[in-house]
């Protein structure tokens, strides 16, 4: 009998992790993709020239620029960690301070709540440090928007595509 349990449990972590697999990304991408199946399946991929490196020790190794969204241009950064597509983060090309960069991240709120509802939190602070940030889940999907800005300094949008949240949350 603890054999067939232990064989019970074993099943159902494999199929888990068979899922958080399959889970989609951004595009036609999904965790746990390797390098060379994303190229295959995102036209116009490029090899990063300097790879960026995540605080979980993911690496940006591909890119894809000259995405429209919302009347913007962005370009796709593909992070990989264990050789394994684990983060999409769609990043704003152009330029811009704090202020003209919430314009576009309110467009990108309205498009991502037509397409996702609500988002599940959302907050605003200005500031010396400005951030804008909002996040949405769908399926086992975490969305992350963030924009931030320090002073005057240019500000930074990103769009995260994550399963790495919703994984945590198989825990409670």
């Amino acid at each position: 009998m603890a054999r067939l349990a232990a064989l019970v449990l074993s099943l159902a972590t494999l199929a888990s992790a068979q899922v958080a697999r399959a889970q989609s990304l951004w595009g036609p991408t999904q965790y746990g993709m390797s390098v060379a199946q994303v190229r295959e399946s995102v036209p116009g991929v490029l090899k990063s020239a300097s790879p960026s490196k995540l605080g979980d020790g993911a690496l940006g190794l591909l890119e894809k620029p000259g995405i429209a969204l919302v009347g913007h241009t962005f370009t796709a950064l593909f992070y990989f960690k264990g050789e394994r597509l684990s983060q999409v983060t769609l990043t704003l090309a152009e330029s811009s301070d704090f202020s003209s960069a919430l314009l576009v991240f309110e467009s990108l709120t309205d498009a991502l709540r037509a397409k996702y509802g609500s988002e599940v939190s959302r907050k605003l602070n200005r500031g010396f440090l400005s951030v804008a940030d909002s996040t949405w889940v769908s399926g086992r999907t975490n969305l992350t928007l963030y924009l931030m800005a320090v002073g005057n300094s240019p500000a930074t949008l990103n769009l995260n595509y994550q399963v790495r949240l919703a994984q945590e949350s198989d825990k409670l």
